[in-house]
């Protein structure tokens, strides 16, 4: 009887992580050095009011939660849409310390991806007011429901070997 209850517990246990995955997986997430953009799109729920357009299948340089407070890094996710999963309404959504003259906390943008494909999501550093240090903490959401999510730290500038190495050709010196 012990047997058969821990059988039927673990069966239970397995079909209810199955129903609890995301039909969105994480591939890579950190630092990219420099993006080309491809055009804008309006984008009312962010400070600048407007989102970059980027190769959805470009990679992360430096994977990475620790990020330097630098102008012109960018940081955040690159993730898949499971195959033969199809969702509309993705929304990425970025809290983090205040920032700027209105102390925004919170920005979001549309983050479409049909079934199979890529994406890559970040934030990048264009101006000397986002540059907050502190967490910043990236969701990928459908509704209410949180899909993905994950937590950076943006430190001062200069406080990440990797990334200074990588992307500014730089090392650190005492």
């Amino acid at each position: 009887m012990r047997l058969c209850s821990f059988i039927l517990m673990s069966a239970l246990v397995a079909t209810h992580a199955q129903a609890q995955q995301s039909p969105v997986e994480m591939l890579d997430f950190g630092v990219i050095c420099d993006v080309e953009t491809n055009g804008q799109v309006d984008a009312p729920e962010t400070a600048s009011g407007v989102l970059n357009l980027i190769d959805q299948n470009r990679e992360i340089d430096v994977t990475t939660t620790e990020v330097p407070a630098h102008l012109g890094l960018s940081f955040g996710l690159r993730t898949r849409m499971q195959p033969e999963t199809s969702i509309r309404g993705l929304r990425m959504v970025v809290t983090h310390p205040p920032m700027g003259p209105n102390n925004i906390t919170k920005q979001s943008w549309a983050a479409p991806m049909a079934a199979g494909q890529t994406g890559v999501n970040l934030y990048t550093f264009d101006n000397k007011q986002e540059l907050v240090k502190g967490i910043w903490r990236f969701q990928l959401m459908f509704s209410d429901a949180v899909l993905l999510e994950k937590v950076f730290e943006v430190l001062p500038k200069g406080t990440v070997p990797a990334v200074q190495h990588t992307c500014l050709g730089q090392s650190l010196t005492s």
